[in-house]
């Protein structure tokens, strides 16, 4: 079940959306979210705060909260293309490895540990097309999050959402996400067979993915050959 602040968001963004509220359009107040939606005010301010930092309104003290006239964000379908869609009678698999927890700093931090301290379990995910590597994927998780039997679970293939007991699957939860075309990585280059001072270019895609809560719980890299990967985008 949403949290109710995240509801309070969520329609409010769905009726600038729709346009029922235009740009600079003053928004319900305060008093009408808490008695439309039988709200605390600490509930109510934090759906507008939140609404704030995700650059949907800005708040005028003594005033109210407007849409924003140069607004951020604006609706687009977002398709990403992969094998699966162009080769229907290729085989695909994934082969799953999961490393130990170790200490990585920096995506600990990502991941909601405050000091970078706490360990960081990586799990590597190659997905083959007819036998041949077309994605390699580095998913990273706190440790705390995975007990023994989730881990083993998690190698003979079951599915991450589920061991993590998500309220959906991880496609439909909040995320942020990067893609950018990068030189192929010496580590992953020392898994293939690749000649020795051959350029190779792959896309690689970062995400990090949050609860409805809006606390981080994976972060990732995929690495995917370019011919087996596209974007197709629609804007509203």
């Amino acid at each position: 079940m949403l949290p109710k602040y995240e509801k309070i968001k969520r329609d409010i963004i769905a009726d600038i959306e729709n346009s029922i509220f235009l740009p600079g359009d003053k928004i319900y107040s305060e008093n009408n979210l808490k008695q439309k939606y039988n709200a605390s005010n600490t509930t109510v301010v934090k759906a507008l705060n939140d609404l704030v930092s995700d650059g949907y309104v800005i708040r005028r003290q003594g005033i109210g909260t407007f849409v924003r006239r140069n607004i951020r964000h604006k609706k687009v379908l977002l398709s990403e293309i992969s094998p699966l869609h162009s080769h229907s009678t290729s085989i695909e698999k994934t082969e799953t490895t999961v490393l130990p927890a170790s200490q990585n700093p920096v995506i600990s931090i990502k991941l909601g540990s405050k000091n970078g301290l706490e360990p960081v379990i990586k799990i590597i995910q190659t997905s083959l097309l007819n036998d041949k590597i077309w994605k390699i994927q580095n998913r990273y998780i706190l440790a705390h999050r995975l007990s023994p039997e989730m881990i083993e679970h998690i190698q003979q293939g079951a599915s991450l959402s589920d061991e993590l007991h998500l309220e959906s699957n991880m496609a439909n939860l909040p995320m942020k996400m990067q893609i950018k075309a990068v030189k192929l990585p010496a580590d992953i280059a020392e898994t293939q067979e690749i000649s020795k001072g051959e350029e190779i270019t792959l896309i690689k895609i970062e995400r990090l993915i949050y609860n409805l809560e809006r606390s981080p719980i994976e972060f990732s890299e995929s690495f995917i050959c370019p011919e087996h990967y596209a974007i197709e985008v629609i804007s509203e």
